[in-house]
């Protein structure tokens, strides 16, 4: 893989042996769990904080609301997505396309101010995320040659 292209899912899970393959996908399968909480807070509390805007004093309440709604959905959707779908993605474009298409989701369901229409919104946005991203080949992101046939076989 070339220097700077990110590294994708397939990518770190290639190993030596079943054990370490194992350990591997285990390891890397945690760390996807732990960033989507982590993403999945930071969009809900920014989300949440749309509706007290100029209003410090509403953070911890958002930041509550965070927690308890967007890291339980992120630690689920996150890994499911990325070891179904976006295998191949570099693992940056992962985590920040689908953040930002779930803020774009949530954005547009704010525009019809209902709270129900800000989650499908949100959810809408991210499954619209995951399938931009997973409809690109590597070699359209410019990670590596396309092979003579034009398609890359599958793993």
């Amino acid at each position: 893989m070339p220097p700077g292209s990110g590294t994708s899912i397939a990518a770190l899970i290639r190993a030596e042996g079943t054990g370490m393959r194992i350990a591997r996908i285990a390891a890397v399968t945690a760390g996807l769990v732990i960033v989507g909480a982590i993403v999945g807070t930071v969009v809900s509390t920014a989300i949440a904080m749309y509706w007290a805007p100029l209003r410090l004093w509403y953070l911890p309440h958002a930041f509550r609301f965070g927690v308890g709604i967007g890291a339980p959905v992120g630690a689920v959707l996150g890994p499911v997505a990325a070891w179904l779908l976006m295998r191949h993605v570099p693992l940056g474009h992962a985590i920040g396309g689908t953040a930002l298409g779930t803020l774009a989701g949530a954005a547009l369901g704010l525009l019809l101010l209902l709270p129900q229409f800000v989650y499908m919104g949100a959810v809408l946005g991210f499954v619209v995320a995951v399938a931009r991203l997973s409809g690109r080949t590597p070699w359209q992101d410019g990670r590596i040659d396309p092979p003579p046939g034009g398609t890359l076989p599958r793993e």
